[in-house]
């Protein structure tokens, strides 16, 4: 009975995300519509140019010279992260793309929505979300950022900051908010989490979690950006407008999402304990 409430709670939340009108959504840009096919299905990540432009363009270039194509998924952590990219050394790390100035976050006063969850957090003053992407700011620095919650696209670095160039990471774990700030967050998976969940792990305590047997490291098949596909083969993806009341509802709906089964209900989120809904192709109704 237990578990019959919870589905029944999860099945209407389901439905009221489908009988949204279609102006409490907006498509995501082909420019910025990332699909990247791995060795246990296809990924479909946005880009964040609105946070991290420098990061989000380089991206852009490495994805259109086909870089990643046949590379693998190198570091792959158990509740931490999947790193991918042409691997570890002092051989491989520039690959003729010079390193990046960091973007860890960017000031305020530029003409972007937020949604502020209206919650408390442990790491930032304010957090809550920007076109879909879960974000922290800060009133007094008046600074913003991507925050590292389980899905989101990063670029790795060495200790100084500005040395990240083309190994990419993702949290496929608890969110690793530490991260904030530290590194620069570009993007975020919008479907496909459980294909990176299904990669082959490495050990923590051997060279970081880099798996040492080339053999057993996942394969990134091939990347491409939607942009660069006909019109009729790019995948049409659309994300809930977080500026609108079907956001606004869905977040009411999340903070006591079985009534009848939590009988001490919490009235904070998790910023990172749901993401911005998603439809895809024949989901989307206009």
């Amino acid at each position: 009975m237990r578990m019959k409430t919870l589905y029944i709670s999860a099945l209407f939340a389901a439905l009221a995300v489908c009988q949204t009108s279609a102006g409490e959504w907006r498509d995501v840009e082909p420019e910025n519509l990332v699909i990247m096919d791995v060795s246990h299905g296809r990924v479909l990540i946005e880009l964040a140019p609105q946070f991290a432009p420098g990061h989000a363009e380089r991206f852009r270039a490495l994805v259109r010279s086909k870089f990643y194509d046949g590379q693998s998924f190198y570091r792959v952590i158990d509740g931490f992260v999947a790193q991918g990219g042409i691997g570890e050394g002092d051989d491989k790390k520039s690959a003729g793309w010079p390193a990046l100035k960091s973007e860890f976050d960017r000031g305020t006063g530029v003409n972007l929505d937020f949604s502020p969850l209206g919650s408390p957090d442990l790491f930032a003053a304010q957090v809550g979300h920007i076109d879909g992407f879960p974000a922290g700011r800060s009133p007094k620095e008046k600074r913003m950022w991507v925050l590292h919650c389980p899905g989101t696209l990063a670029m790795a670095r060495d200790n100084e900051p500005d040395t990240g160039g083309t190994e990419f990471y993702i949290p496929i774990g608890h969110a690793p908010r530490r991260l904030d700030r530290n590194l620069t967050a570009f993007g975020r998976v919008l479907d496909g989490m459980q294909f990176l969940q299904k990669l082959n792990r490495g050990d923590p305590k051997v060279e970081s979690g880099v798996i040492q047997d080339a053999e057993k490291r996942d394969p990134i098949i091939h990347v491409q950006m939607a942009t660069d596909l006909l019109e009729a083969d790019r995948p049409r993806v659309q994300v809930m407008d977080t500026m609108s009341k079907a956001f606004k509802d869905y977040k009411a709906q999340r903070r006591n999402p079985a009534p009848e089964f939590y009988k001490r209900p919490s009235h904070n989120l998790d910023i990172c304990a749901f993401n911005a809904p998603i439809r895809i192709g024949k989901e989307i109704t206009d």
